[in-house]
């Protein structure tokens, strides 16, 4: 199989990947380009990232890509792509299946190990050992429920749980070994160090390894393998892009896309907020609203006009503001003013009551004539003929004389009944100076207008009893209502728009919006075009850069598909941000299929083709690890399909040190038929967790 270093440039050479490769590529392609200068604008502020773009949109000038390249620069310069990791050793103990410490000795170099056993003899707990040491986690682990990741720690070992490995550097006086142990129960607790070659300690993190493992990833389970076709598109995308050294490119051809998307959104949102906001400028009374929407109906849209009617805090209605103002100082009668009065009008009516037809009563009548008769006669003194009976001579001054002497006999008689009666009067007099007119300030067909209105009518009842009925029933409506209209008054006073407010803060709103929108509007047609030539740029470049990877798939894929009817066509890299994905053409018996590869697999083709994806990462340029661990990779498949892969892993393993952990005796089996080389080992587990693997043949 011909090796990735063999068809593409190292990702740290100039020339070959990484961000100041995409930033010399991009440039130099840009000075030949047909872009005008704002939409190169868009494509220079693309390779600074999101903020720069976000500086161009609000009109700040691209940064100077000279910046990046300065940056550039000053990184230190690339690993050897010579000088790759073996590992020589893998030590377990209190890990998963393994109680007491055993470990798995390798000959660090390319060639192939198998490791065979059955199911629970130990297998995966090595290989999940080793990515833990390395990585601090474990894909598998991460896919599976909370209680399965509790149960890492064997139950047969109390000391502590630690796992190591040795990776052999050529040139190197002593491996560098990566050791991780646990001190807490949660299996996130791991702590990790390294023994340099030289004997020196340091933190895991001193490798910088970090980005290398998550790009190049030397481990593979059959979960991982599984994942890699059916799991989520973007994640094979990714690590294709990164393994080709255009995560820089993507990464900018995303954040264009981004910043595309967001100035189309900026341009219609103004268009999809009109139609509720017209709806509620109509709902309102407010005149405000109604210039505002005699602005937005006409022909040519003046955005001034309606920031000016959007700042108008003035009040919507002077002189309904007058009336509230009034409202909120009126005074409304206490409760325990109209209670006394109603008492005083019902117990005067009451004594009143009493006193009727008693002499008293009487004799008050008698007074009360005799005082009108005696005034007529004071101010008519020449006419003695009685007014009311027509008697003649019966008025004069001896008359006089005795009308007198009776009305000072009958006062006395007739005090009780006056007194009544005085009280009465009193009574009404004080119910009717609460009865005054209403203000004529208060619109009379308001509630409160209507109610003082019928109050103000209760002045002209006599009948001390209804005038109380009165004031109780009408009295309680006027003060109900009054308390209601001046709270109402103050609340309207107090926000003086009558809702205004907030209608105003939506027009500003999209006032402001629909100036975003005329600004989106101009730089998005740049910002397009900068996006159409990046984006075929970028295409150009990765359909180059995945020829050989996608080259060494397909030869993969013919190797494990043996006499199988399906062909594998081509690996393309399509779509962008969410939508990104690698998609896998299929031909059946010569004739291209319609759908997708994994419309048409088996389980076993599945697994099959995940390899055939995964398996020339190894050989990728710039890989600083020289190994690969598959973890039980023949799951699923059939014997032919086994024999490709013997062949496959052989292949492979004359670049690369590949360990293969299986229970699956075939591919040793076709390993040996075939003749071809590889370091088959046995494992064995006991009941109490002790681990043992067979030495390296001589």
């Amino acid at each position: 199989m011909t090796t990735a270093e063999e068809t593409a440039g190292d990702p740290g050479e100039e020339g070959g990947s990484g961000p100041d490769w995409t930033v010399r590529t991009v440039l130099g392609r840009l000075a030949r380009s047909p872009l005008d200068g704002e939409a190169r604008q868009w494509v220079l502020a693309c390779l600074h990232g999101e903020e720069a773009l976000e500086g161009l949109r609000r009109g700040e000038p691209a940064p100077d890509p000279a910046g990046l390249l300065r940056g550039a620069e000053e990184r230190p310069a690339h690993r050897d792509p010579g000088r790759q990791g073996y590992l020589s050793r893998i030590e377990v103990q209190g890990f998963r299946g393994i109680g007491r410490p055993a470990e798995l000795r390798l000959r660090p170099g390319p060639g192939l190990t198998v490791v065979v056993g059955r199911n629970g003899s130990g297998k995966s707990s090595f290989a999940e050992a080793a990515e833990a040491a390395l990585t601090g986690r474990n894909m598998r682990w991460d896919a599976m429920p909370a209680g399965w990741r509790d149960g890492w720690r064997n139950l047969h070992y109390t000391e502590r749980t630690e796992v190591s490995v040795d990776i052999v550097h050529a040139g190197d006086p002593a491996p560098t070994r990566v050791t991780r142990y646990w001190a807490g129960d949660s299996v996130r607790s791991a702590r990790g160090r390294v023994i340099a070659p030289d004997g020196t300690d340091g933190p895991l993190r001193s490798l910088g390894w970090g980005p290398d493992l998550e790009r190049y990833r030397p481990f593979l389970s059959y979960d991982e393998l599984g994942r890699a076709v059916n799991g989520r598109a973007a994640e094979l995308y990714d690590t294709i892009t990164a393994l080709l050294g255009l995560t820089g490119m993507t990464e900018a051809e995303r954040a264009l896309a981004k910043a595309c998307a967001r100035l189309a959104k900026l341009r219609d949102r103004p268009r999809n907020d009109l139609d509720h906001l017209i709806a509620r400028l109509r709902e309102s009374g407010d005149h405000r609203a109604a210039r505002a929407l005699e602005v937005l109906g006409s022909g040519e849209l003046d955005l001034d006009r309606l920031a000016a009617i959007a700042a108008d805090d003035g009040p919507a209605d002077p002189a309904a503001e007058r009336v509230l103002r009034r409202l909120r100082r009126l005074a409304v009668p206490e409760r325990a003013l109209l209670t006394d009065v109603v008492n005083e009008l019902r117990g005067a009516a009451m004594e009143l009551a009493m006193a009727a037809g008693t002499k008293g009563d009487r004799a008050r009548g008698t007074v009360l004539l005799l005082r009108q008769a005696l005034e007529h006669h004071e101010r008519h003194p020449a006419e003695t003929d009685c007014p009311a009976c027509g008697t003649g001579g019966a008025l004069g001054g001896e008359w006089a004389r005795r009308a007198r002497a009776e009305i000072a006999r009958l006062e006395p008689v007739a005090e009780s009944a006056s007194a009544a009666y005085r009280r009465v009067e009193a009574a009404r007099d004080q119910a009717r100076f609460l009865m005054a007119p209403r203000p004529s300030w208060l619109p009379e067909e308001s509630e409160l207008g209507r109610i003082w209105t019928e109050w103000a009518a209760g002045a002209e009842i006599a009948d001390p009893v209804q005038l109380a009925e009165h004031i109780e029933g009408t009295g309680r409506r006027l003060r109900s209502a009054a308390l209601a209209a001046r709270k109402e008054a103050g609340r309207r006073l107090d926000a003086p728009d009558d809702g205004w407010s907030a209608l105003a803060e939506m027009l500003a709103a999209w006032v402001e919006d629909a100036h975003a929108a005329v600004a989106a509007r101009e730089r998005l047609d740049a910002a397009e075009q900068a996006l159409e030539w990046f984006s075929g740029l970028a295409k150009e470049v990765r359909d180059e850069r995945l020829g050989p990877l996608a080259a060494q798939t397909e030869h993969v894929w013919h190797r494990l598909r043996q006499e199988r009817r399906i062909d594998l066509e081509s690996l393309r890299l399509v779509g962008r941000g969410a939508r990104r994905r690698v998609e896998v053409d299929v031909a059946v018996d010569g004739a291209e299929a319609e759908q997708n590869a994994p419309g048409l697999l088996s389980q076993g083709e599945f697994q099959a083709l995940a390899l055939s994806i995964c398996l020339p990462r190894t050989l990728a340029a710039g890989n600083p690890f020289g190994f690969l661990v598959l973890d039980d990779p023949v799951q699923a498949m059939d014997t032919e399909t086994v024999e490709g892969l013997a062949g496959v892993l052989a292949e492979v393993g004359a670049h690369r040190q590949i360990i293969v952990f299986t229970h699956d005796t075939r591919l040793p089996e076709a390993l040996h038929r075939l003749g071809l080389p590889a370091d088959v080992r046995g494992i064995e587990r006991d009941a109490t967790s002790n681990v043992r693997v067979a030495d390296p043949a001589a």
